[in-house]
C-alpha cells in the first residue's frame, strides 16, 4: 500500500498564520521519514481560515525542505490561471526538484463566485471550457499541441526534461472516465463526498488509451487516536467543518476546549450517524478500515485527510497509521 496525505492548512483559533505554515515543513519532514509517498496542498479563495491559498508557492518551500517525499496541488484550480502560466510554474519546479512533482489539476473554483472574478479580474471561465483549458495545458507540456493550435509554437521553460505527475482532482464517474480519456492519473476525494462507488475506478481504467497504465487513489477523513473514545473527540473538529458548510455557517476551526459542551454533543451524533465521512477508532481499527476501503474499491492509493490543531498529535496518528500499513 502507498500511503500519502492531503494538507489543507486550517487555522485554529488562537494560532497565527505564521506558525500554521511552519507546521505543514515540521509535518511534511516527519511523514517523509515515517515512508508516505506525497503531500499534497489544496488551494482555497476568500477566507482566512484555510491558508493554502497559493499551493504552487508553498509547494516549491515544501520540496526544498524535503529529498525523497512527492509534492503537489491537491489542487491547482484551473479556472483562475492560463495553461501557459500553469504550464510554466510547474516546470519550474520540476527543473529544481526532478521527479518529485505532482500536478494535480482540479475544475471547481475553492472559493465563492466574488472571489472568482478578482482572480480572473471579472472574466470568469465557462465551467464548460475548463476542460479545454486543462488539455491545452497538457498540450503544451506533453508537446502534443496540434499544429493549427494557436499556442503551439509556444516554448514552455525553463525545462520540461522531467514533467510533472498529471492527476485530476474530481468526485464522481463523470470526471474518472474523462481524467482515463486525458491519460491522466485520477484522484477522488471521498473525504468531501463522503461516499464512493466501489467502480469509480473500473470506469476510469475503463477509458485509459491502450498501454497506458494510470494511477489511482481516495482521499479519506481519518481520525485514530490511542483509543477509540479519543478518536471520537478527535473526530469532532472535522465534523464541526461539515456541518457548518452543509449549514452555511463561516468556516472556522477550534479545539475541543473552545467548543460549547451543547455543541460537542451534536458534532458527537452527527459523528455516529455517518461512519463513512470520516473514518474514527484507535490506530488498528482505522487501519483495519484502510485496508478494506482499499481492497473493495480497487484504488492504488490512499490519501489521508484530517483536522488536528497539535501537529505533534497529527503527525502522531500518521506515524501510527504508516507502522500498521506500510
Amino acid at each position: 500500500m502507498r500511503l500519502s496525505v492531503l494538507e489543507q492548512l486550517p487555522l485554529f483559533e488562537g494560532r497565527t498564520p505564521s506558525a500554521t505554515l511552519h507546521d505543514a515543513v515540521t509535518l511534511v519532514k516527519g511523514i517523509e521519514e515515517a515512508g508516505y509517498h506525497r503531500f499534497w496542498l489544496a488551494e482555497h479563495h476568500n477566507t482566512d481560515r484555510m491558508l493554502s491559498t497559493a499551493p504552487d508557492l508553498l509547494m516549491t518551500h515544501l520540496l526544498g525542505a524535503t529529498s525523497t517525499i512527492r509534492v503537489g496541488s491537491g489542487g491547482v484550480m484551473a479556472m483562475h490561471y492560463g495553461s501557459l502560466q500553469m504550464a510554466e510554474r510547474f516546470a519550474t519546479m520540476t527543473t529544481l526538484f526532478g521527479d518529485r512533482v505532482d500536478m494535480g489539476l482540479g475544475r471547481a473554483p475553492g472559493g465563492d463566485m466574488r472571489a472568482s472574478y478578482a482572480l480572473n479580474q471579472g472574466r470568469v471561465i465557462h465551467p464548460d471550457s475548463i476542460n479545454e483549458l486543462i488539455v491545452e495545458t497538457l498540450g503544451l507540456m506533453r508537446g502534443e499541441l496540434a499544429e493549427d493550435h494557436p499556442y503551439h509554437p509556444l516554448v514552455v521553460g525553463p525545462s520540461l526534461e522531467t514533467p510533472p505527475q498529471f492527476w485530476l482532482l474530481g468526485s464522481s464517474g463523470q470526471s474518472a472516465a474523462w481524467a482515463g480519456r486525458q491519460a491522466m492519473n485520477y484522484a477522488y476525494a471521498q473525504f468531501f463526498t463522503g461516499t464512493q462507488s466501489p467502480t469509480v475506478m473500473d470506469r476510469y481504467r475503463a477509458q485509459l488509451p491502450s498501454g497506458v497504465q494510470g494511477r489511482t487513489l481516495s482521499a479519506l477523513s481519518v481520525s485514530a487516536a490511542p483509543t477509540r473514545a479519543q478518536a471520537q473527540e478527535q473526530a469532532l473538529v472535522a465534523a464541526d467543518m461539515k456541518t457548518g458548510l452543509a449549514h452555511g455557517r463561516p468556516i472556522r476551526f477550534v479545539t475541543l476546549d473552545q467548543m460549547e459542551e451543547g455543541h460537542r454533543e451534536e458534532l458527537r451524533r452527527y459523528v455516529g450517524a455517518h461512519p463513512d465521512e470520516i473514518m474514527v477508532g484507535d490506530y488498528d481499527e482505522v487501519a483495519e478500515r484502510i485496508t478494506d476501503f482499499q481492497a473493495g474499491h480497487g484504488v492504488d492509493e490512499i490519501m489521508l485527510v484530517s483536522y488536528i490543531a497539535d501537529v505533534d498529535v497529527k503527525f502522531e496518528m500518521y506515524r501510527q497509521l504508516a507502522a500498521r500499513l506500510l
